[in-house]
């Protein structure tokens, strides 16, 4: 025997969740596929890695004989999500089989070496800074959505994360839309850094911070390499490869003259255009929104399939008609991600960016959405 422990399935599979997203589905290193367990007395640290991001976590167990090996993480999460909440007792024999008892059942999977597994080296960080984790998970939460998917842009695919002397900024775009969000209680006097955050990173980095039992009174420590970026806090960390490159200069394409503003109830807009939407073109996705007084109508046609769909709400709009269309879908990711009743639009003409803001924004923070028109001769 090289490994023994005895666990509650729960505690088990709540850590395996916290590194099972970054293990990959389909990877030519078969290694890859599976979590690294490294047990050291009670504390049990289960690895999983794709080599550009690599997650870590420990949790208690009941420790016999120390050891390490990895093992398929895809049948393990498979089995432990099957099995009631009870103790497992999980051995290593010396055939690289992993057994895994409990009252009614035996299951074994064959393990790898730990030799096998990558090993991420832990570089010294630049800086590091502290933030709070319920100000981390939201701002990420609200930018992430806008990042790009198109992997030719790849410096898009990533959140721009802004540590300056007397705030921090989280930026994202995908060249349709964009998102800026400023907290001015989150201070870097020390250490001012800008740095390109994978997608994928942060997704692992919200899913951990979400499952949080008292994320109003966690820190994470945020650790900054010159290639790379470690989050910490509550016995787990995420490690990740920072994309290299030079984000584009968001604060030029910031309208300063939108001197038109509308008002709207988020609900009310949010349930038209998605109605509306229905019938919008499948490639363009054109959504209409003509401003009249305190009407407006959100309207969308499918020349090709013949169908059109036309609702009509009431605003608060100090400037004169005006009528300008949107991708329905980036329009409703945008509304989605604002927490107030009330949305402000802030526009110019019908093939200006307008700026879309909470009614209200929360004390410390400042959160500002663009979103790029639609021709309206193009849907």
């Amino acid at each position: 025997m090289t490994m023994h422990f005895t666990v509650n399935r729960s505690v088990m599979q709540k850590g395996l969740q916290k590194v099972f997203g970054v293990i990959p589905t389909k990877t030519t290193i078969p290694i890859l596929e599976n979590v690294l367990l490294e047990l050291q007395g009670n504390q049990l640290k289960l690895t999983g890695t794709d080599l550009e991001i690599c997650t870590a976590t420990e949790i208690e167990v009941n420790g016999d004989v120390d050891g390490a090996c990895a093992v398929p993480a895809k049948a393990f999460n498979e089995i432990l999500r099957e099995l009631p909440d009870i103790p497992i007792d999980v051995e290593l024999n010396d055939q690289n089989k992993v057994i895994i008892k409990t009252p009614n059942g035996t299951y074994k999977l064959t393990s790898q070496p730990r030799e096998e597994y990558p090993r991420i080296e832990l570089e010294e960080g630049e800086g590091q800074i502290e933030i709070d984790a319920k100000i981390l998970s939201r701002m990420v939460d609200k930018t992430i959505f806008a990042v790009s998917t198109d992997e030719l842009r790849v410096i898009l695919m990533s959140v721009y994360f802004q540590f300056m002397e007397e705030e921090f900024r989280c930026v994202a775009t995908d060249g349709h839309r964009l998102v800026r969000f400023i907290n001015y209680k989150v201070k870097s006097p020390n250490f001012v850094k800008n740095v390109l955050v994978p997608t994928k990173a942060l997704s692992l980095l919200l899913r951990n911070l979400e499952t949080l039992e008292k994320a109003d009174q966690t820190k994470v420590n945020v650790s900054i390499g010159e290639n790379h970026i470690v989050f910490r806090f509550e016995g787990t960390f995420i490690y990740s490869k920072l994309i290299e490159g030079e984000y584009p200069k968001y604060e030029n394409v910031i309208p300063l003259d939108n001197d038109k503003k509308l008002i709207v109830n988020k609900e009310e807009i949010i349930s038209a255009a998605k109605r509306v939407s229905i019938f919008s073109n499948s490639f363009t996705h054109q959504v209409k929104f003509m401003i009249q007084g305190n009407k407006m109508d959100i309207s969308s046609e499918d020349v090709e399939f013949g169908g059109e769909g036309n609702e009509q709400i009431d605003v608060q709009f100090d400037g004169d008609s005006l009528e300008v269309a949107y991708n329905g879908v980036y329009i409703l990711d945008l509304l989605r991600h604002l927490d107030t009743d009330e949305v402000i639009f802030k526009l110019k003409d019908s093939v200006s960016a307008a700026i879309v803001e909470p009614s209200v924004q929360l004390e410390g923070e400042q959160l500002t959405m663009l979103i790029m028109p639609i021709r309206i001769n193009e849907g």
